[in-house]
């Protein structure tokens, strides 16, 4: 499992990695090898004191104790953009970690996490599947999301009571993450009440301020999305392509 993971991160190209999550620091043996700098984030405070008596003492490995959540950005800020990301992330915040590096766009050429199964199953899902949410949309504009395979429990120490799944993440060249705010906006109005039909769910949101609902309904027309329908419905290339008729109209985000 760990030779996979290396092998779909490709670290020799990389002069400088982010690992979230090292644990007891078995990808971090493979990852010092490589001879790229090397920032770990992690918030045990016992797996923090191993980690710096083992790996702080080699040249080029930074360790970052606390929540990544409430620490990344300023390593961000500091050192810039890595040229990867690996992380076996916290299952009660994977999404929020991921959602965070992609709404800042830090996005770097490939980024490698292990999570929670169902996560990951949000992560990769399309439109008119049941696992296909507002997290589904955001990954998918920002990244070409590919599964990679389930990891068993027994994989880990210490050991989890779930299925785990390797998920690599490229973004997409073409993507244009000026539109990122609109985007979110509106999948977070079209997905807020699965039961709800884009429309209902528009009407009770900020879109309908700015945007005249005859004129908002017009476009989602032109763009091929059904006011109807239901947000789990709608492609991804949909929401983008309503998004850039509807910015002139949108002041709010």
């Amino acid at each position: 499992m760990r030779e996979k993971i290396i092998e779909l991160l490709e670290p020799k190209d990389a002069a400088h990695i982010w690992e979230i999550g090292p644990g007891l620091g078995a990808m971090t043996a493979h990852l010092v090898e490589t001879d790229s700098r090397l920032t770990l984030f992690e918030i045990d405070k016992m797996f923090i004191k191993y980690l710096r008596q083992v790996f702080e003492i080699r040249s080029g490995v930074k360790i970052i104790g606390g929540d990544v959540l409430k620490t990344w950005k300023e390593v961000f800020f500091s050192d810039g953009m890595p040229d990867r990301i690996i992380g076996n992330l916290p299952y009660n915040s994977a999404a929020a970690i991921i959602a965070s590096f992609i709404e800042s766009g830090n996005l770097p050429p490939r980024m490698v996490y292990t999570v929670q199964k169902e996560v990951g199953e949000r992560m990769v899902a399309g439109p008119g599947t049941k696992d296909y949410s507002a997290f589904s949309v955001l990954c998918g504009f920002a990244c070409d999301v590919r599964d990679c395979g389930n990891v068993a429990p027994g994989c880990f120490y210490p050991q989890p009571h779930v299925t785990s799944k390797i998920v690599l993440m490229t973004p997409r060249g073409s993507g244009d993450l000026s539109l990122l705010p609109l985007v979110s906006s509106f999948t977070r109005a079209v997905f807020a009440s699965r039961r709800k039909t884009i429309r209902n769910n528009l009407i009770n949101s900020t879109w309908t301020r700015d945007i005249d609902p005859q004129r908002l309904w017009a476009l989602l027309g032109e763009s091929g999305i059904d006011p109807e329908g239901r947000g789990e419905t709608i492609a991804v290339e949909d929401i983008v392509g309503f998004v850039k008729k509807a910015a002139p109209y949108k002041h709010d985000v």
